[in-house]
């Protein structure tokens, strides 16, 4: 791909997430490849280089736990620590804020939750990181979870903890997380 056509494609990304991108994507014919996740629709992207063992300050929260999290190097947001959630789930604000988009091969997923149940969009957040654990491409489910705590902004599950080793330190209030290797 030229350069040309490169700022072309990114300048018309900027202005559709700005000027309501569903819209002005629905009409375009951009490369399907761009928007290809590198693994299938269960696992998210590799473990970013410089990953390592991180330490992570844990906040308790209306008896949940809960972390701080960057969203594409730029845009930090407070997740409930959720071990058993499939897929890291982010607001509708936050998905706006940080310039997350339905996955066009797989736009939406039905969610079965304790409330019942919902039709939720999907999407790939380019780069996710907690402490100096980070990882790329991951799958997240875009939807505002109703009754979470004021300021919390959704969910941090194995899509975003299933190439880590989890340790949950509750006494310490510290979440550990070691990248597994290859081998495990």
């Amino acid at each position: 791909m030229g350069s040309s056509r490169f700022f072309i494609i990114l300048g018309l990304i900027f202005i559709g997430a700005v000027v309501g991108g569903e819209k002005i994507f629905s009409h375009l014919p951009l490369d399907p490849t761009i928007f290809k996740p590198k693994m299938g629709m269960a696992t998210s992207g590799n473990i970013t280089v410089g990953s390592e063992d991180s330490v992570i300050p844990l906040e308790r929260q209306g008896g949940v736990w809960v972390v701080n999290v960057e969203f594409n190097d730029l845009h930090d947001a407070k997740l409930i620590v959720d071990t058993g959630a499939t897929f890291t789930t982010i607001s509708e604000d936050l998905a706006f804020d940080v310039g997350i988009q339905s996955d066009p091969r797989n736009p939406h997923i039905n969610l079965y939750t304790a409330g019942g149940n919902v039709k939720a969009a999907m999407g790939i957040a380019p780069r996710v990181r907690v402490g100096h654990a980070g990882r790329e491409n991951v799958r997240v489910v875009i939807h505002t979870i109703p009754s979470l705590p004021e300021g919390i902004d959704g969910l941090l599950g194995l899509s975003f903890f299933d190439r880590f080793i989890v340790q949950l330190d509750h006494s310490q209030r510290k979440l550990h997380l070691t990248p597994k290797s290859s081998k495990l």
